[in-house]
């Protein structure tokens, strides 16, 4: 080392030790922003009692700019406790509660924060928030630990959380950080309409323990025992799992991915893995590689269609029943939301749309790969064209939030089949090639994120995006 370098470390010894101090800070707080939040979860199930009890810790890391004083967490069970808060159109409440209204809701005992008992309060609509005060301010990308303590009893009902004489339904029943806005966390209603649930992705490791009669159905499986099961999942948005004592399993693999079927006959789980091995299949050769390890495909005692989660798919029974082809279609939705929601996010609040109509023209997509250009054209002649020949829907956007809705067959006609069309508008514009590329790159750019509107509509190019940004305002059709 030249004498001048040497001398001017000597004098400046201090100066450089603080900076390398600096360097070394600055290296840390990237790398912990980088590092995904994790979701611990000790989770046992009481059957005699309908009730889960939960021992839940979260690692987070402070990724909203700003210092916190205090963090909220999605409490979803809360919205079961009274029938005028259950995520259920009242002309729908028959169906949803066949044996009339019985409430369920979550009981918090204790909080912790960094191994210290923390002040808490519910609020929000339902009291559906659980709010942790923290004892300091949580600096940006600085990291906390927090120890909830809770149980959430079920309702019996064949929504996405509760219990039926075959079924446990634990969906959106573990506390989920709420959503940032820059400003403050969200406390977006859970309301009858729509899936309005945002959220970012985390690690995931559940432990359950429950009767040994029950057979468990949930992503990531590790390992299996007699009454014993664990779960492992990476950028995963939320954690959903389904245990009945019915249970037949069938299972396959394509393109190296696990597919599990779980249905309430065997004949019925076999039917389902392969119309999921399928669509896995056909979403992966349009879109990308299906982004995680597994997917598992679940019959359930659950009213409407379909719901999707990340890596699970939940199917209502009665399709299983049904020779319409309608377990299939439900199917081949809901393996869509791997790529469009599960892997690209959304706000599905504020733009429902974005996933919605992708995985219904998606949807249409399978059918026109497995089966040809005349059964797309005969699924959007019956499901998708009424809605852009619709009087009623003349002139209204397509990009509506959850709250402007009254009617779920409004919802339905607009985000899902008018969306569609917007999207099948874009196709006949671009062309096939150019409109499955701006599809891929849209995945590949955004996956396990939550993307803007504009992401999307930036992936069409300028001339896609203005012409998806008229259908989305109501100036088409």
């Amino acid at each position: 080392m030249p004498a001048k370098i040497r001398s001017f470390c000597k004098r400046h010894k201090a100066f450089l030790l603080s900076c390398a101090l600096f360097a070394l800070l600055c290296v840390l707080l990237a790398r912990a922003g980088q590092r995904p939040d994790r979701y611990a979860v000790q989770a046992e199930w009481d059957a005699q009692a309908r009730t889960l009890r939960v021992e839940q810790t979260v690692l987070l890391t402070n990724r909203t700019g700003a210092a916190l004083s205090v963090l909220d967490f999605h409490l979803y069970a809360n919205a079961f406790s009274q029938e005028e808060s259950a995520p259920v159109l009242p002309q729908e409440r028959k169906y949803a509660y066949p044996e009339g209204f019985s409430p369920g809701g979550a009981e918090v005992a204790a909080v912790q924060v960094n191994g210290r008992d923390a002040p808490w309060e519910l609020s929000g609509e339902g009291d559906t928030v659980l709010r942790v005060f923290l004892p300091f301010r949580l600096r940006p990308q600085g990291g906390v630990e927090v120890r909830l303590s809770y149980s959430v009893a079920l309702s019996d009902n064949r929504l996405r959380t509760g219990v039926s004489a075959r079924d446990v339904r634990l969906c959106n029943a573990f506390a989920t950080l709420c959503a940032h806005d820059g400003e403050s966390f969200r406390h977006d209603a859970y309301g009858a309409i729509g899936d309005p649930f945002v959220s970012a992705c985390a690690s995931w490791e559940v432990h359950l323990r429950a009767p040994t009669s029950l057979v468990a159905a949930g992503p990531g499986l590790v390992s299996a025992s007699e009454g014993s099961w664990t779960f492992s999942g990476e950028n995963l948005r939320d954690f959903a799992l389904v245990l009945s004592p019915d249970f037949c399993v069938a299972q396959g693999e394509v393109d190296g991915v696990t597919v599990r079927s779980f249905a309430f006959d065997q004949e019925g789980a076999q039917q389902a893995l392969d119309c999921a091995m399928r669509a896995l299949s056909v979403f992966g050769d349009l879109f990308g590689g299906y982004p995680f390890p597994d997917f598992t495909v679940c019959a359930a005692e659950f009213f409407p269609g379909g719901m999707e989660y990340p890596a699970l798919a939940l199917v209502n029974a009665g399709l299983y029943e049904t020779e319409n082809g309608m377990l299939e279609f439900a199917i081949a939705h809901e393996a869509a939301h791997q790529w469009w929601y599960a892997g690209v996010g959304s706000d599905q609040v504020l733009y429902p749309w974005q996933d919605e109509a992708l995985a219904e023209y998606s949807t249409l997509l399978y059918y026109e790969s497995l089966y040809g250009a005349q059964s797309f054209d005969s699924l959007y002649a019956a499901r998708i064209r009424p809605a852009t020949e619709s009087l009623a829907l003349q002139g209204v956007g397509v990009s509506q939030s959850l709250d402007r809705f009254e009617s779920g067959a409004v919802y339905d006609a607009l985000v899902y089949r008018k969306g569609a069309a917007m999207l099948h508008d874009l196709r006949a514009r671009l062309g096939n090639e150019a409109f499955v590329g701006a599809l891929r790159k849209y995945y590949a750019e955004n996956l396990f994120t939550v993307a803007a509107p504009g992401d999307l509509l930036a992936a069409f190019g300028p001339e896609g995006a203005d012409r998806a940004l008229r259908w989305l305002r109501g100036d088409l059709p």
